[in-house]
């Protein structure tokens, strides 16, 4: 008995569930109202004879209880949803029609005076804020560009002095063993530090060109001095 309770309970469920069941026993109902109000709201006191007689004699009409419940099910099922549809889809073209009519009327519509001048403050306040950040960069490109160079002079500074000179140690190296060169230099030497000239022969005046060639001694006045190279060629010297 459980498993037919079910399984009348599984069918009874799939009928009233389905569009189709579903929507036939609604149109039943509509057409055939009378029979559910009669059978569970009047009482067989105030008929004539009991329900079922009843109902068999006054509502046994084939065309209510089959043919128009049939019909009704397949315009519900059928005609209605395609009006829907059709509804739907004027409703929405509608939409898109009237959408487009306002954005085209709203652009051929002229502004006001205080539109104008409210868009114009816009605009100038924009310029104003794009000018003010160009500038702010272009002060920042030319820091970077003064600490670039500022980095590349340090750089080129600090190889200068820190960085060994080949050709002045390779000079160096040649005075040095060289006594009659060595000697010529130890006394200009001694006559840029004692602030004198060094003497005009031939041999000193091409030692004198030498150190000049390599930027070693300079005459900014009248007398020779030594530059920076020429301080660190005399430590190349010493050695």
């Amino acid at each position: 008995m459980d498993e037919i309770k079910k399984s009348i309970s599984a069918i009874l469920y799939e009928r009233t569930t389905s569009p189709l069941f579903g929507t036939f026993i609604f149109s039943w109902l509509l057409w055939n109202w009378k029979i559910p109000y009669l059978t569970f709201f009047i009482s067989e006191e105030k008929l004539e004879t009991n329900k079922i007689d009843y109902i068999i004699s006054n509502f046994n009409y084939s065309c209510y209880l089959i043919t128009y419940p049939i019909i009704s099910t397949f315009i519900l099922l059928t005609i209605i949803p395609f009006l829907s549809n059709g509804a739907y889809w004027l409703t929405i073209n509608f939409e898109n029609w009237k959408s487009k009519h306002k954005n085209l009327i709203e652009s051929k519509q002229l502004l006001t005076l205080e539109q104008s001048i409210e868009l114009r403050e816009q605009i100038s306040k924009q310029e104003e804020k794009f000018s003010k950040l160009v500038q702010d960069k272009n002060l920042e490109i030319e820091y970077l560009k003064k600490q670039l160079e500022s980095i590349n002079f340090e750089e080129k500074k600090l190889e200068k002095v820190d960085k060994p000179n080949v050709e002045l140690e390779l000079l160096a190296d040649r005075i040095y063993h060289n006594k009659d060169e060595l000697e010529i230099f130890n006394n200009i030497t001694i006559a840029i530090q004692n602030n004198r000239r060094p003497e005009s022969d031939p041999n000193t005046s091409k030692i004198i060109a030498l150190l000049e060639s390599y930027d070693i001694i300079e005459k900014p006045d009248r007398l020779y001095k030594f530059t920076d190279r020429g301080k660190l060629f005399l430590r190349y010297i010493s050695r």
